[in-house]
């Protein structure tokens, strides 16, 4: 995993240069001199898989007006310009931008100017809901999408995306869970705080599914997924309202899976009786709310914990997104 470069002025290009072999982002909160934005789009025409955000409080920066100093970025983020109020200026960057993060700002924003761009594979949006539908159908070749704080089979009731593989609904609603079979094409699917989810049969239906992430949802049982012959690996965290011992059968039935990860505090150390045995079961963690609980699920099950995100998304080719 990179890390986080942060560019403040003065600008030391020798030292920011070598910082970004191994860089996730470039970022910077204050504006730069026209010199230093020179040199930083320098640097990164050499590092086009590095994205680069602008975030915080200052008004300029909020224009976006530097960005006529980084027409070849193809990866940029605004999580966090709280004073941005109009993505036109996005004009400046490259029709071949491949990644955009229209993340956290004071005001929803118009997504309509995003829309000049027909090439993007991965995609962030947070609340703001104007434009998106069209901004999608702009878009077709996406690959990885990222929603949050969204109804969002009220703003999208269709969506037609055939080579998405990679879905994270984070903080919004989904009244009605038959909208994800129009993506049947999802390697890897997260549901993290979705209200209005408590039935997830339609998500069996994804048969390419391989990494599934569910996280603080009111789900009281796990429906049967046999039939999902690629699922990998399957994470469970903050379920609260897994309480019953056979909460977790429908999930044991997936007869490929690999790794485990449970977090449910109000779960019987029984419900992973029918992981015993597990055919494919190669790692697994469960976290039930006191060491207790958890050295009897681990007896029980006797493996090892899964590995770590970035390593089993590197091994599977899989893009985990949030």
């Amino acid at each position: 995993m990179g890390s986080v470069v942060e560019v403040r002025s003065p600008v030391d290009v020798t030292q920011l240069r070598a910082r970004l072999g191994d860089a996730d982002v470039v970022q910077f909160s204050e504006p730069l001199t026209e010199a230093e934005y020179r040199s930083v789009a320098a640097l990164l025409v050499d590092q086009p898989m590095v994205p680069l955000r602008v975030y915080g409080f200052d008004d300029d920066l909020a224009t976006l007006r530097f960005l006529r100093w980084f027409p070849h970025v193809r990866r940029f983020s605004v999580a966090g310009l709280w004073h941005l109020t109009d993505l036109a200026p996005l004009d400046q960057l490259s029709a071949d931008v491949e990644f955009l993060d229209i993340g956290e700002t004071r005001k929803s924003l118009n997504l309509a100017p995003v829309a000049q761009f027909r090439r993007l594979r991965r995609l962030r949006v947070v609340e703001h809901r104007r434009g998106l539908p069209e901004l999608l159908h702009a878009n077709p070749g996406l690959r990885d999408l990222s929603l949050w704080r969204l109804p969002v089979d009220h703003v999208l009731p269709v969506i037609a995306l055939p080579h998405l593989q990679a879905l994270a609904l984070t903080l919004g609603s989904l009244t009605n869970s038959e909208w994800l079979t129009q993506i049947l094409t999802l390697r890897y699917l997260a549901l993290r705080q979705v209200r209005k989810l408590s039935d997830l049969t339609a998500v069996t239906r994804l048969r390419a599914l391989q990494w599934l992430w569910l996280e603080m949802l009111t789900v009281e049982r796990l429906p049967d997924f046999g039939s999902n012959t690629m699922l990998t690996r399957a994470e469970c965290l903050g379920m609260r309202h897994l309480r019953h011992p056979a909460a977790l059968q429908g999930l044991a039935a997936a007869p490929q899976l690999r790794e485990l990860l449970v977090a449910a505090p109000h779960l019987p150390v029984d419900a992973v009786v029918p992981f015993v045995g597990h055919p494919t079961l190669e790692r697994a963690e469960i976290v039930l709310g006191s060491q207790q609980r958890d050295r009897d699920a681990d007896d029980v099950l006797r493996l090892p914990p899964p590995r770590p995100d970035t390593q089993f998304a590197a091994m599977h080719e899989l893009t985990r997104i949030l």
